[in-house]
């Protein structure tokens, strides 16, 4: 007897089963997916040939167990899944499964999940080689400090200065320069009554090392003639005066090799930080991951640019702030340094997208 409630239930199954399997190739579903979707309700389902059109399977009726004198336990019937109460496995018309395109629609293209935009990268890379070429830029240039009065045509940079000849109003601005710039001064020049026997070179800037500068510049005001007494020595106060203005423009001077030095080290970084966003941006590793640490390598590099042009402005001494304003390369420093710092902040919001 239970053999024979056992097969009808069976064929009720596997009615049932073929019949929503039958729905599902008529919503347009293919083969696989819907014996898929049909064995989840319906296990061990195996689908008849495939009919030109989907009909609704007849009922079949059930056999009428035969009355048993004692009462046997009925086995209790799988849970079957009921397709109309349970809708998260069950497909719909016109929705698809994950991952397929809905029955009837063409897939769309759309572009992946978090794709990055390129634009604000790419800008960070700009930004931080311009950041570069200033960097490096600044170190050789002549405009740190500038007179700003016109006739004198004097500027300084971290480690040299020069004259400009044209814009001076003095003749012999030049030929004072020259020997200013010259190593040993005027050592190996003849003098006829006070004046040079030296066809001096005829330039429209003169430009040297400030170390050498410094040496000469006491050097002019001890020997002097003007400055000297009647044995021939500099006056005590003009020997004082020698001393200040040699230590003075030294100062200068080692403010320019410190401020430079943190500006190199800045300029470097920035070289790093430029590898490393490139890298990342194309794809390609570095060594130990490097190219990800190029936001940070982009901060510390305009640190150490803003910086170093910090140091040399503290170091500096002050009686040339009297004389001279900041020039062009100073502001450049600053914006190389505010350009790399910039740069880190365009590639954490890339990140961000």
């Amino acid at each position: 007897m239970n053999n024979v409630i056992y097969r009808n239930k069976n064929r009720l199954d596997m009615t049932d089963g073929q019949t929503y399997y039958d729905g599902l190739i008529a919503q347009g579903y293919p083969a696989e997916q819907a014996l898929g979707y049909t064995q989840q309700y319906y296990p061990g389902f195996t689908p008849a040939a495939a009919a030109p059109a989907p009909m609704p399977a007849p009922t079949p009726i059930p056999a009428q167990p035969i009355v048993q004198p004692q009462v046997i336990p009925q086995p209790q019937p799988m849970a079957q899944p009921m397709a109309q109460t349970i809708p998260m496995p069950q497909p719909m018309m016109n929705t698809a499964p994950v991952g397929m395109a809905p029955v009837g629609m063409a897939p769309v293209a759309m572009a992946p999940i978090g794709e990055k935009k390129p634009i604000m990268a790419w800008a960070a890379v700009g930004c931080l080689a311009v950041a570069l070429l200033l960097a490096i830029s600044v170190q050789f240039t002549n405009s740190w400090l500038v007179y700003p009065e016109e006739g004198v045509g004097a500027s300084w940079g971290l480690n040299s200065a020069s004259v400009d000849c044209e814009d001076s109003s003095d003749d012999q601005a030049c030929v004072y320069a020259y020997l200013m710039f010259r190593d040993g001064y005027d050592e190996g020049i003849d003098k006829e009554d006070g004046e040079y026997l030296y066809e001096f070179p005829q330039k429209d800037s003169i430009s040297g090392s400030t170390k050498i500068l410094c040496d000469n510049v006491a050097k002019s005001l001890l020997q002097n003639e003007a400055f000297l007494d009647e044995d021939g020595f500099p006056y005590p106060e003009v020997q004082a005066a020698a001393e200040d203005s040699k230590q003075e423009c030294l100062d200068l001077n080692s403010a320019g090799t410190t401020g430079g030095l943190v500006i190199w080290l800045g300029a470097l970084g920035a070289i790093a930080g430029t590898l490393m966003l490139v890298m990342n941006q194309i794809g390609k590793a570095l060594p130990s991951n490097a190219e990800r640490h190029g936001k940070i390598t982009s901060w510390v590099s305009g640190g150490l640019i803003i910086l170093g042009t910090i140091i040399w402005m503290i170091m500096k001494p002050t009686e040339f702030n009297d004389d001279y304003n900041n020039g062009f390369s100073f502001y450049m420093a600053m914006i190389a340094g505010v350009l790399a710092i910039t740069a880190g902040v365009l590639d954490m919001l890339d990140k961000r997208e």
